[in-house]
């Protein structure tokens, strides 16, 4: 439909953590705090799993409808009429997580760093990034991303070393000790945010290889939940989870807590500052996704033509809507995690079977036998035992720990360590698969 794009596993991989992880560093930990106190850190084993399902069955789309993108593979599978009905109620859909992403960097600018501006006028120069970024494609995007979401990345990770002199470990304990009841929950809310992963449905065209696709979002989702939990962990052994839970932006207090020496001031706006672009190519892949699809409804290849009039038809939702950071912080919290699985469950259904009786024999792996997929299975292997080791630990420490204190931190130290060997598998997963993938186009190229 649209102009050619290409975008590499590399690019996909961050593009998949930068869309969960960014939006979650900030919004999610007092939600999480409220419901699972001490062991909200344990709650992105189940949204990384939706996430790889999801990944699964775009997967499958991509071989069956090559060059298709998920409002044409709708209108294709299901008619018109039912087709479009149901991708305007994905766009209907992605524009609430698109209002939610606006407002909800608006609220936060306006009383963290910005109190002096007009929220309206921090939101008219976010509206006008979007329209810059909606004239091009999504390579623009994910090539910035490639610049801010590693950086982000790091300085996330290196905070717990930043802030060893403000952190304790006994502030994280008991672990394990909320009911199995809150543990599930929390991982409940914390899905809702993942469901943002669907955005990518709208790029499906932009994929050649589905297996490596579906690699670099399973390594990307891994990523962004071991980030997650990482910052989760610093959050609450730095402030602890009463403070966590009472506050609406405790990230931002956490970063303030950072004291590198007497004359630097004002840490927080220099590590902002990187978080900033790769949350605003967040929202731009988000809003690309509603140009693809309203140019899909409307038969128009070229999507660009509604990005002026769509973009000011966003800026006034985004005043009207979401009056007061509360409000983002519900919809976030207690809303999205309804929302997803009764938009995204069924629609991942009928797809998956679609996708099934299309592909037939074409379903077939995408690299035949080549003999180097003995170590690529291996390591898929090995990612899927960490997460089993993950769940069992979960929830054997959950009901043991009641009776058994001391075991709550050995179970604890499982779940970790499975979750970071997981992380590491899935990455050496997806570089040999894409080693594989580089020998069988250089043996094409000589033959």
């Amino acid at each position: 439909m649209q102009v050619k794009q290409v975008i590499n596993h590399r690019q996909i991989a961050w593009l998949t953590s930068g869309v969960i992880m960014t939006g979650a560093v900030v919004s999610l930990p007092q939600q999480l705090a409220v419901v699972a106190k001490n062991d909200a850190w344990l709650s992105q084993l189940l949204p990384v799993m939706y996430t790889v399902l999801v990944a699964y069955v775009f997967e499958r789309l991509i071989r069956a409808y090559p060059g298709k993108n998920i409002f044409e593979i709708l209108i294709e599978t299901r008619g018109r009429v039912a087709g479009s009905l149901f991708n305007g109620i994905l766009l209907l859909f992605f524009l609430l997580i698109l209002l939610r992403d606006i407002k909800g960097v608006g609220h936060f600018l306006h009383l963290s760093l910005l109190s002096e501006t007009p929220l309206e006028i921090i939101l008219l120069v976010f509206v006008v990034v979007l329209q810059y970024f909606g004239r091009s494609s999504m390579e623009v995007a994910a090539r910035v991303n490639e610049m801010y979401f590693p950086m982000f990345f790091i300085l996330s990770f290196s905070m717990y070393f930043i802030l060893s002199n403000e952190y304790d470990l006994r502030r994280l304990e008991p672990i394990m000790d909320s009911k199995f009841v809150a543990l599930l929950l929390s991982n409940w809310m914390s899905g809702g945010l993942y469901g943002d992963i669907f955005v990518f449905g709208a790029f499906l065209h932009a994929i050649s290889q589905s297996r490596l696709f579906f690699s670099a979002v399973k390594h990307g989702a891994t990523m962004a939940g071991f980030g997650i939990m990482l910052i989760l962990i610093i959050q609450l052994g730095v402030m602890g989870y009463l403070i966590t839970s009472r506050l609406n932006y405790p990230v931002y207090v956490l970063v303030e807590q950072i004291h590198l020496t007497d004359f630097l001031d004002r840490v927080e706006v220099m590590l902002f500052s990187i978080w900033f672009p790769a949350f605003a190519i967040k929202v731009v892949i988000t809003y690309l996704t509603l140009l693809i699809g309203i140019g899909t409804l409307t038969r128009r290849e070229d999507y660009t033509y509604c990005n002026g009039p769509f973009g000011w038809f966003v800026l006034i939702l985004s005043i009207t809507t979401f009056q007061h950071i509360n409000d983002v912080n519900n919809f976030i919290g207690f809303v999205l995690p309804v929302l997803v699985p009764l938009i995204q469950w069924p629609m991942l259904l009928l797809l998956f079977l679609s996708a099934r009786q299309k592909a037939g024999k074409r379903a077939g792996s995408d690299q035949g036998s080549h003999p180097l997929l003995k170590k690529y299975r291996r390591y898929t292997r090995l990612w899927w035992i960490c997460f089993a080791i993950c769940t069992i630990s979960l929830l054997i420490g959950s009901f043991i720990e009641p009776f058994y204190g001391g075991w709550g931190r050995v179970f604890g130290a499982v779940y970790f360590f499975g979750f970071l060997a997981a992380f590491i598998f899935s990455y050496l997963e997806l570089q040999s698969l894409n080693h594989i993938m580089e020998r069988a186009k250089s043996i094409a190229r000589r033959a």
